[in-house]
C-alpha cells in the first residue's frame, strides 16, 4: 500500500502482529491454503481437522526457538498429521539463508514430535510443509531450495547433502484477480495490502466490508477490522480514529479525509492567497457542518455559531480530525 505521498511504508511491528493475529484464525488458514496453495494433493487436505499447535521449540542443549506460526491437520483417508509451518516474513530484502533458518525449525519440531510422540522404531515422521508468506515491496530473490545454498561438490557427495525446499508466497507477486478468488477474504487483504492508489484503496476496503457484512465468525471480522485499521493509521497517520471502528467506517473516514483534503485545495486554488484564505475558511466550515450534520442530525444554533466563530485553519482541521472518532457533539466541545 503506497502512502499519500506514494511512499510505501514499511511493515512495522504493529502491522507483523496483525498478521499473526489473522493467520491464528483456522478459517484465516483455510482460506489461505484453498485459494494459493497450487498443488493437487491440496484437494485431500482435511479442513475440519485443522487446529494450531505450539511454535515453541527446545533443542537437544536446550536452547530455544520461537518460529511464528505452527498448524496441523489431516489428508482425507489416511492416518496421522499433516503440519504446516506458517513463517510471516515482513523484511524489505528477503534472506538468502531463510532454506537454513527452516531446515533449524524443522528439525526442531521433528525432534519435539520424537520426543513427546513416543516414537519408537518403525514409526514415520509427519510430513512438514514450510511455508513464507512474504509481503516485503522487493521481490522475493532468495533460493527456496537449501541444495542450492551448497558449493560444488562431486556428485555422489551431493546426494548426502541436507534437502529442505519452501513454499513461496510472494504477496506482492499473486495472481490475486484469477477465477476462484472472488470470495476468498485473505485474497481480498492482498488486494488492500498490494493497492497503488487511494481510490483502490477505498474501493477495495469496501468489497471487503461487504464480504464479510453478516459473516459467521465474529472474532475473525474484528481481526480483519483491526488490520484493516492499522493500514488506514499509517496511510493516513493524523486521523483521530477509535479503536472500535469498523470497516464500514474505515471506508466512511477515509473518504472523508480525502474529501476534506480535495476541498480545501480547489478552494484554496480558486482565489487569491488572503481572498483563497478567506473563501477556504468559509468552505472548511461549512463542509464541518455538513459532516457534523450527516453524523449527529440537526445541529443547535449555539454549534453552529460556535463553528462560524471559528477563524483558524488549524483549529477547524483540528475539529475536523475529533469528528471522525467523536461519538456526540460533547466530545467535539462546541455543546
Amino acid at each position: 500500500m503506497e502512502t499519500r505521498n506514494g511512499e510505501r511504508k514499511g511493515g512495522t511491528s504493529e502491522h507483523d502482529r496483525g498478521y499473526k493475529r489473522l493467520f491464528s484464525h483456522p478459517t484465516a488458514v483455510e482460506e489461505l491454503l484453498r485459494g494459493f496453495l497450487r498443488e493437487d494433493w491440496a484437494e485431500d487436505l482435511d479442513f475440519s481437522t485443522l487446529e494450531r499447535v505450539g511454535n515453541s521449540f527446545v533443542s537437544e542443549d536446550f536452547r530455544e526457538r520461537h518460529g511464528d506460526l505452527l498448524w496441523r491437520l489431516r489428508l482425507k483417508g489416511k492416518d496421522g498429521w499433516f503440519y504446516l509451518y506458517l513463517l510471516l516474513e515482513f523484511q524489505s530484502t528477503s534472506d538468502p539463508f531463510m532454506a537454513v533458518r527452516l531446515l533449524t525449525y524443522v528439525s526442531l519440531l521433528l525432534e519435539q514430535i520424537i520426543r513427546k510422540g513416543g516414537l519408537k522404531p518403525g514409526d514415520r515422521l509427519p510430513a512438514v510443509l514450510p511455508l513464507v508468506l512474504h509481503n516485503g515491496k522487493r521481490p522475493w530473490r532468495a533460493p527456496r531450495d537449501l541444495e542450492s545454498l551448497f558449493v560444488e561438490v562431486p556428485e555422489g557427495l551431493r546426494r548426502y547433502l541436507p534437502r529442505l525446499t519452501y513454499l513461496l508466497l510472494d504477496e506482492g507477486r499473486l495472481d490475486l484477480d484469477r477465477p476462484g478468488l472472488e470470495r476468498n477474504r485473505i485474497a481480498a487483504l492482498f488486494r488492500i495490502e498490494t493497492s497503488k492508489s487511494l481510490e483502490d484503496f477505498r474501493r477495495l476496503t469496501r468489497e471487503l466490508a461487504e464480504l464479510i457484512a453478516g459473516g459467521g465468525d465474529p472474532e475473525l471480522r474484528r481481526t480483519l477490522d483491526a488490520w484493516v485499521l492499522s493500514l488506514f493509521r499509517r496511510t493516513f497517520p493524523g486521523a483521530i480514529i477509535s479503536d472500535t471502528t469498523d470497516l464500514e467506517e474505515i471506508v466512511m473516514l477515509e473518504e472523508t479525509a480525502v474529501e476534506w483534503r480535495r476541498q480545501w485545495k480547489r478552494e484554496a486554488r480558486r482565489e487569491g492567497l488572503q481572498e483563497g484564505l478567506k473563501e477556504g475558511l468559509a468552505a472548511m466550515r461549512k463542509l464541518l457542518l455538513q459532516q457534523m450534520t450527516q453524523r449527529f442530525g440537526r445541529l443547535p444554533v449555539q454549534v453552529r455559531r460556535r463553528v462560524g466563530e471559528v477563524s483558524s485553519i488549524a483549529e477547524l482541521s483540528k475539529l475536523g480530525k475529533k469528528l471522525l472518532s467523536a461519538q456526540s457533539l460533547r466530545d467535539l466541545g462546541l455543546s
